[in-house]
């Protein structure tokens, strides 16, 4: 796999997409479990606010979709493509002065929000496209399926944005149409074309120098800004040490390994030590932190006995809680 495959998997996604899959296609704590198989994500960490996960893990979630599915199932979970769902990278779309500009911040910041595809913006002379392509490694089916969910996504924006002159617009597939493509039908207000030279989605340029309906100069710069921000910790250890801890946290009451920790972010047990040295860090005191931070919130919620907290943080005992609570929080820590 090459060096960008191997980064792009270890860059860190928010759990909410894996959550709303999960939710759409999992009826029943089984099937949850089932689909989470590979994933080294565990059910409840995705109720975590704010929490991360690799791309790594959202990849196999969406093969393990697929499988079972086919490749059309983004079209039964609508929810998961809303706008909403894009935090800063919707506002900073929407807001910006002209649809142009628009598709420049998507074509921008796309892969911030969704590391597991590319954007490229490429101008003709009749149209302005975003080009799309596949960041790691995907099989055909998978690819489809992951391509027909961001364009439902990209269709959701320019439906707002362009209002009745979406049926100018064309979204392009370098496929044929697969079985059941009827079912796509009442999903798309533009146009769209099957077995075209590459996967985008084109606007004519005469719609480009349209004004944003939603055009918002100070709300578009602030956007921006968070983006940029979001963009900046990718390139050092603290989006690694993030989705160490999160994976740790995920496989509570199991205790996570360092060499099964460095399977799960794409690399070697070498590499991680390395990167996360590079930030002054080390996975023990990382699982030290997470299991101190799970300790101190369940202590102040009162809840659960001894054996309860030892048990749900992996300690074999309560007296081994007990040690680790006095040496995190003093005497204060071992009462009750």
């Amino acid at each position: 796999m090459q060096g960008s495959d191997t980064d792009a998997l270890r860059a860190p996604v928010t759990v909410s997409y894996a959550r709303a899959l999960v939710r759409a296609f999992g009826k029943t704590r089984g099937e949850r479990d089932e689909l989470l198989k590979g994933t080294g994500i565990q059910l409840e960490a995705l109720d975590q606010p704010g929490a991360h996960m690799p791309v790594a893990a959202l990849v196999v979630l969406a093969a393990n979709i697929t499988r079972r599915h086919g490749e059309l199932w983004p079209l039964s979970a609508a929810s998961v493509w809303s706008t909403s769902l894009q935090g800063a990278l919707d506002v900073a779309t929407r807001t910006a002065p002209t649809i142009q500009d628009a598709l420049s911040t998507g074509a921008r910041f796309g892969s911030t929000r969704a590391p597991f595809i590319r954007n490229r913006l490429r101008r003709t002379a009749r149209s302005i496209q975003i080009e799309i392509s596949p960041a790691v490694a995907m099989d055909d089916a998978l690819w489809h399926a992951v391509a027909l969910a961001v364009s439902l996504n990209v269709h959701a924006v320019y439906t707002q944005l362009l209002e009745d002159a979406i049926g100018q617009a064309t979204l392009q597939f370098p496929w044929a149409p697969p079985a059941g493509a009827e079912r796509l039908v009442p999903h798309y207000s533009c146009a769209v074309k099957f077995n075209a030279a590459a996967f985008l989605f084109d606007v004519p340029k005469e719609l480009c120098a349209r004004p944003s309906p939603f055009a918002d100069p100070e709300l578009h710069a602030k956007a921006i800004e968070a983006l940029e921000a979001i963009e900046k910790p990718r390139s050092d250890s603290e989006a690694l040490t993030r989705i160490v801890e999160n994976l740790i946290a995920s496989r509570l009451p199991q205790r996570l390994g360092e060499e099964e920790a460095a399977r799960l972010v794409g690399t070697s047990r070498r590499t991680l030590v390395r990167r996360l040295a590079e930030g002054g860090g080390a996975f023990r005191p990382l699982l030290d932190g997470v299991l101190r931070e799970r300790a101190r919130v369940m202590l102040a919620a009162g809840t659960q006995s001894r054996d309860e907290m030892a048990a749900a943080l992996g300690y074999t005992d309560a007296t081994s809680f007990s040690r680790a609570c006095r040496r995190w929080f003093g005497e204060r820590g071992v009462r009750g």
